[in-house]
């Protein structure tokens, strides 16, 4: 049996190591949308008091309790809905 190389493969090409790919001036551009909402929040400015106030209520199981719960599913099924 006779294993011929790569080269004799007439639908490989090697590719040419000189080539460097140049921009175009209509070549897409990398975009981003902050929407309106994202920018509202990021406005948001927590105090480190309000900070701890929240961390301590997660440590402490606040966020645990049933009214707590029902309040966020009953807010979630709304934002569903919508």
């Amino acid at each position: 049996m006779q294993i011929k190389g790569i080269s004799n493969n007439p639908l490989f090409v090697q590719p040419s190591k000189n080539l460097k790919a140049e921009a175009t001036p209509n070549s897409p551009k990398d975009r981003i949308e902050i929407s309106s909402e994202a920018r509202d929040l990021a406005k948001l400015d927590l105090s480190s008091e309000r900070l701890e106030e929240i961390r301590s209520k997660i440590s402490g199981g606040f966020y645990d309790t049933d009214e707590v719960l029902a309040k966020v599913a009953e807010k979630i099924s709304k934002d569903i809905v919508k």
